[in-house]
């Protein structure tokens, strides 16, 4: 890089989090590879885990096959949840002002235990699970151009998250025939099932805590880990309730304030 790790997340910070204008990151690191914008991630939420923020899991983004054919990936992209992002189950969450916002159907998962990589396997995967959330993810589309490499570094600090009370012990459920439907204002938007995640969340599970284990990061005992959107998304607007039903792992909704979103098809 141009620029040294601290240089570049403290531009990231005054961009993402402070006051200074929106830009991508290619602007100052014209070629910055995508290795170095997981690290410049990780670093990035030290940063904030440091100023009183906490780091309490990871997500994954492009987790089905149109996904990734649609945006020329062929693995899915590994991003740091914050506790600021994360909302209790049926709060009130404002939008932010003049920003597209969509709400994705995910299936959560709580660890039990640590897990490191590379080289965790399905089996490492399942002994490590407490068991399993309904969730959803609120997400932010990113400005026009926006770069792979800034997403990838600002993964993801924007939207938030929202988990269930229900846990669902890993035992004697097969999570790719795990069902979801997601209603707005009441009416059926879209369903489908855990096999929409990478063939089954728990490949999911596996693919994070590899590619985390690859930068020399790992995933620990009661984190979450958001598996990827089983359902297509569905944009909200100002005064729009969200309800996510899965077939046994309960349910999680959320009413949403604010500025309408201009995504909204309806």
């Amino acid at each position: 890089m141009i620029h040294s790790t601290d240089e570049v997340v403290n531009w990231l910070s005054s961009r993402l989090f402070g006051s200074e204008p929106y830009a991508d990151i290619l602007s100052i690191e014209p070629d910055l590879t995508l290795d170095e914008a997981y690290r410049l991630q990780f670093a990035l939420m030290r940063q904030r885990a440091s100023t009183g923020d906490r780091i309490v899991g990871y997500k994954a983004a492009f987790t089905s096959e149109a996904m990734q054919k649609k945006f020329g990936v062929s693995a899915p992209m590994v991003g740091s949840l914050l506790a600021s992002r994360a909302y209790a189950d049926g709060v009130a969450v404002a939008l932010t002002p003049g920003v597209q916002t969509i709400i994705e159907t995910e299936i959560a998962v709580l660890l039990k235990s640590d897990l490191a990589g590379p080289g965790v396997t399905h089996l490492d995967a399942l002994c490590a699970i407490e068991g399993y959330l309904p969730a959803i993810e609120i997400a932010e589309i990113p400005p026009p151009g926006r770069s792979r490499q800034m997403g990838i570094a600002a993964h993801k600090v924007t939207g938030g998250i929202m988990v269930g009370a229900t846990i669902l012990p890993p035992t004697g459920i097969d999570l790719r025939m795990e069902g979801a439907v997601i209603r707005r204002n009441g009416e059926v938007q879209g369903s489908g099932t855990g096999v929409e995640a990478l063939g089954n969340p728990l490949n999911v599970v596996v693919s994070i805590a590899n590619t985390l284990g690859a930068y020399g990061e790992s995933l620990r005992a009661g984190m979450v880990l958001m598996t990827g959107s089983v359902v297509e998304y569905v944009p909200v607007s100002a005064g729009d309730t969200i309800r996510v039903d899965f077939t046994r792992l309960g349910g999680v909704s959320a009413t949403f304030t604010g500025t309408p979103s201009t995504l909204d098809a309806r």
